[in-house]
């Protein structure tokens, strides 16, 4: 396919191209060609302003006595050798005399005149070759009276220079061929720029496709290198961050797999163990076994709900009812929905009056989320702080723990799916890992952002929303929490 593209590419510039270059060499000689009849011209016209002037005193020298040849021959010599006298008769239009050097080598001269028009047929031998002759002069001719008494019109034309022609004919077709070799060198050379263009083209667009196609059988670990023009190089840049999305969704698919597998697999054996347990008669107390067993199906609802949240989420199909919320309000139904609302660690320092735009249940969702992941990693003499504020057009929401930190690493993914910083993923330390993906997915549909920090001995997750549009202009000077850029 793409040495097809270079081909035609190739013919289509190239034709062009060299079509160009030879109606370029076409205008150059044609230019060059009138500007030397042009030189020519005016080199003449001395000559042919000379000629008039000696055809006037010539006429007035032999009127009358015209025409012996000794005596227009005499004359036609002092004219120059480039120069042939005739006389015709007025009546008759005969050609009555005629002398001159370039009239030696003529044979059967013969003279017509109409007008001002004079025209001249003649032969030339040419070794034994006879050439035939004619020459057209505009001139009208000095009159003057035959020695007989008889009208008649004496000519003074200036003939062309034989060794002056074949010199012309030199020289042009030397141009001529200097042009030719010009016009060649010149195609050779933008048909070898073509032929660079397209391959410049179509080489990044053939090892894409190669990658294409290794991508197709998935070998998501190809890359190409941008090369080429501005365009072709980018299209490179935007197939390698195709393939490396891809190469991350794979990634992140393969994880999802195995984490529900790992996740639904625990519960599930806990459930059938207990089972089995009170089937074959081993449970000391069956109604202890089955608050167990109720437990297991509690956890394995709560992560069938979490999945299909980050499910629609990701698919972009959470239905938000966005409008104005107070968002001291959502903090504290959050509080209690966790069972921190009478928790001696909780701090609530919203303002009352801060508002936003969003979805109040998902709002309290997300703060649920954020507080419960708080209190499973805050000691019994930690703290846990809700802090919010506005400022540059949005509401800022952070939640703090004291009693624990995170590495950089481990920052870099606390908003993946099922990850935990708990390498033993324990229940108890972790949950179902999916709560600040949830998190990020809710926020990020309203419009936010969300980050985390952390220092030796907490903490600090936090989200931004968009401010009530009927605020904006009451709060967008109010402080900012510190570290609002993630």
């Amino acid at each position: 396919m793409t040495s097809g593209l270079q081909a035609r590419l190739l013919l289509a510039v190239g034709v062009l191209a060299v079509a160009a270059v030879a109606a370029v060499a076409v205008a150059a000689r044609q230019g060059a060609r009138r500007e030397f009849v042009r030189f020519q011209d005016i080199e003449r016209r001395p000559a042919s302003a000379e000629a008039a002037a000696g055809a006037a005193r010539l006429a007035k020298a032999l009127d009358g006595r015209c025409c012996d040849a000794s005596s227009l021959t005499a004359a036609s010599g002092a004219l120059g050798r480039d120069v042939a006298v005739l006389v015709m008769d007025v009546d008759t239009g005969r050609l009555v005399a005629s002398a001159g050097a370039p009239l030696a080598d003529l044979e059967g001269l013969s003279a017509r005149r109409d007008g001002d028009d004079l025209s001249l047929e003649a032969t030339r031998r040419d070794g034994g070759r006879v050439e035939r002759i004619g020459l057209n002069f505009r001139q009208a001719g000095e009159p003057l009276r035959l020695s007989s008494g008889r009208a008649a019109r004496l000519f003074v034309l200036p003939f062309p220079n034989r060794d002056r022609d074949v010199r012309t004919a030199k020289f042009v077709g030397s141009l001529d061929r200097r042009l030719i070799a010009a016009t060649a060198l010149a195609a050779l050379v933008v048909l070898l720029l073509t032929w660079m263009l397209a391959r410049g083209i179509v080489a990044p667009l053939e090892e894409l496709r190669g990658a294409t196609h290794d991508l197709t059988h998935g070998d998501l670990a190809r890359r190409v290198a941008p090369r080429g023009g501005r365009e072709v190089a980018e299209l490179g840049r935007a197939f390698n961050l195709m393939a490396g999305e891809l190469q991350r969704q794979e990634v992140l698919r393969r994880d999802l797999v195995h984490d529900v597998a790992h996740e639904l697999r625990a519960p599930l054996t806990a459930l059938r163990c207990r089972l089995e347990a009170i089937l074959d008669g081993l449970a000391p107390d069956p109604r202890r076994a089955l608050g167990d067993l109720q437990d297991e199906v509690l956890h394995l609802g709560r992560l069938v709900d979490d999945l299909q949240d980050v499910a629609l989420a990701e698919a972009r199909e959470l239905r938000l009812d966005v409008r104005e919320v107070n968002v001291e309000a959502i903090a504290r139904s959050a509080a209690r929905t966790a069972g921190l609302e009478h928790d001696a660690r909780l701090v609530v320092g919203v303002p009352a009056d801060l508002v936003a735009h969003g979805d109040a249940l998902r709002l309290r969702q997300v703060v649920v989320n954020l507080l419960t992941n708080a209190d499973r990693h805050t000691p019994a003499n930690g703290s846990i702080e809700i802090r919010g504020a506005a400022g540059s057009g949005e509401v800022i929401v952070e939640v703090r723990n004291t009693g624990s930190g995170l590495e950089p690493g481990q920052l870099d993914r606390i908003f993946d799916r099922f990850y935990r910083t708990d390498p033993s993923r324990q229940r108890v330390t972790g949950g179902t890992g999916l709560g600040l993906a949830i998190v990020k997915h809710l926020v990020e549909a309203h419009g936010g952002r969300v980050w985390a920090r952390s220092d030796a001995d907490s903490v600090t997750v936090g989200f931004s929303l968009l401010i009530a549009i009927r605020h904006s202009l009451d709060v967008t000077s109010a402080p900012s929490l510190p570290g609002e850029a993630p």
